[in-house]
């Protein structure tokens, strides 16, 4: 009797013990803390363009946020060349250049006009002239004009086959001009735009340059 109580004994704290285990096996599982996974990076949506509309003159363009955007006019570009040059081409060349309807500069970081990597000149255009033939009436005015020698004129006449906003242009390189700028025209609504273009900058924005519908 008293061997039989022993051995039952021995079985409840056996018992005993092995409960005592799995319990505090179920504890230091509970209050182990939760895996440490990293937070996914947050990377902000920024874009590295600003976008410029015009409705005004019927374009858009994207250009670096690096950049600065300005309205320029002729009374401008006489300041910065100290001339009349509407005046000038008139008394050169018997007739005066279109009436500008407005421009547009595109600055670098320097600030300056005259290596701005992209321009654009809109001219009123009553009469429809195909770019060729404005081209053959007032060259690149405001910028180039007054080159009445074939073989000089032939050297600046745009040659080169482009497509810019869905409409096939052709432009030429003034290489001797400071950053060899490439100027084309595009025809619109009874307008001619004139876009000079410098450089790689100048080359990014002319990729993105649309017409408003």
């Amino acid at each position: 009797m008293q061997r039989g109580f022993a051995r039952l004994f021995l079985i409840i704290a056996v018992l005993i013990l092995v409960a005592f285990g799995v319990y505090r096996l179920t504890a230091s599982f509970s209050k182990s803390p939760p895996p440490n996974f990293p937070n996914s990076p947050i990377v902000p949506d920024v874009s590295e363009f600003n976008n410029y509309s015009n409705e005004s003159l019927g374009f858009s363009f994207k250009y670096a946020k690096d950049l600065t955007v300005k309205d320029d006019s002729e009374e401008e570009f006489n300041k910065r060349g100290n001339g009349n040059f509407r005046k000038n081409f008139k008394g050169y060349v018997i007739y005066e250049p279109a009436q500008v309807l407005g421009a547009v500069t595109v600055l670098g970081k320097d600030g300056s006009f005259d290596s701005a990597p992209l321009s654009v000149w809109v001219f009123d255009n009553p009469q429809e002239l195909s770019s060729p033939q404005w081209f053959e009436k007032y060259w690149f005015y405001p910028f180039i004009w007054g080159v009445f020698a074939e073989p000089d004129k032939g050297h600046i006449r745009p040659e080169n086959v482009s497509t810019v906003s869905g409409q096939t242009t052709k432009y030429g390189v003034v290489s001797y001009q400071p950053g060899s700028p490439k100027f084309l025209y595009l025809a619109g609504d009874k307008k001619i735009y004139l876009l000079r273009i410098i450089g790689n900058e100048g080359e990014k924005i002319l990729q993105s340059f649309k017409f408003l519908e």
